[in-house]
């Protein structure tokens, strides 16, 4: 499968995004198979080439300028079908992707435990599907949350936060309810990765407040900045800020505050074991 090249947008330069690609790519395990994909919530799309290059993908966002945005600015999106949609409601016949990606997504969302049954239906018996969310196992989701600053996922509006995030257990129970289980999980945004990102999560709530005027945004309207002189300074300090978070090689055995779950469908057999018999 060959790999879609990034639009070199603000998505090329998010840090968790960068962080979060290479894992998701490697707990999908998709290179090697042309079967239809589904990405939900797709955000600038920036992952979704990334990690589906141009097999044919479906991709689901409630936000239309966000699917638009990814049309306009990716070769692949030739390839995609854009489906506005919730990610509870999914407009889809049962059984029919190989792969799910729902990055960033169910921590938004009031009826996760839809959400979850959405990708358990969707997905075929021996499909997989990759989830990644906030990792609340540390007893906080970033150092903001801890200087107890309010960040875009704390005002209404498309990335709200309805809950911090998962841990490995409040994962796993949610999935379970709905026949899926975590084949592996691992983590991302580990300390200088976070640090970094939270520092220049600081700087680009600013820049919104003082020029925008505003606490909310999504993910197409944060696309703005690409045109300003701060972002443009930001791309010059860029490799400083890459090389600094790469400290975290050295913190690989620990956790991290972003979870990556590789995800099936149970068997028979797994229910069977699970039941006692």
């Amino acid at each position: 499968m060959k790999q879609a090249s990034d639009d070199s947008g603000i998505s090329a330069y998010d840090l968790a995004t960068r962080d979060k690609i290479p894992l998701i790519r490697e707990l999908m395990a998709a290179a090697e198979d042309d079967s239809l994909a589904l990405d939900i919530g797709i955000g600038t799309g920036h992952t979704t080439a990334a990690v589906f290059g141009d097999r044919p993908t479906v991709c689901v966002d409630l936000h239309a300028p966000n699917l638009e945005y990814y049309r306009s600015n990716f070769s692949s999106a030739g390839n995609a079908l854009c489906v506005v949609a919730r990610a509870t409601e999914l407009p889809f016949k049962t059984g029919v992707f190989r792969f799910v990606l729902c990055s960033e997504v169910i921590e938004h969302l009031e009826d996760d435990d839809k959400a979850v049954n959405e990708i358990a239906r969707v997905l075929t018996d021996d499909g997989r599907a990759v989830i990644t969310a906030p990792y609340t196992g540390l007893g906080c989701t970033g150092f903001l949350e801890l200087c107890g600053i309010r960040t875009v996922h704390d005002f209404p509006g498309p990335e709200h936060h309805v809950r911090p995030g998962y841990d490995e257990l409040s994962l796993r129970n949610i999935l379970a309810r709905h026949g899926l289980e975590i084949e592996k999980h691992t983590f991302y945004l580990r300390f200088f990765t976070k640090l970094a990102l939270d520092v220049v999560s600081l700087a680009h709530m600013i820049y919104q407040r003082v020029v925008h005027h505003r606490r909310a945004w999504t993910w197409s309207e944060a696309t703005a900045v690409q045109s300003s002189v701060a972002f443009k300074l930001y791309t010059w300090i860029f490799p400083i800020v890459w090389l600094f978070s790469r400290l975290d090689k050295v913190l690989m055995r620990f956790r991290g505050f972003g979870l990556i779950a590789s995800v099936k469908k149970q068997t028979q057999h797994d229910r069977n074991a699970k039941d006692g018999r």
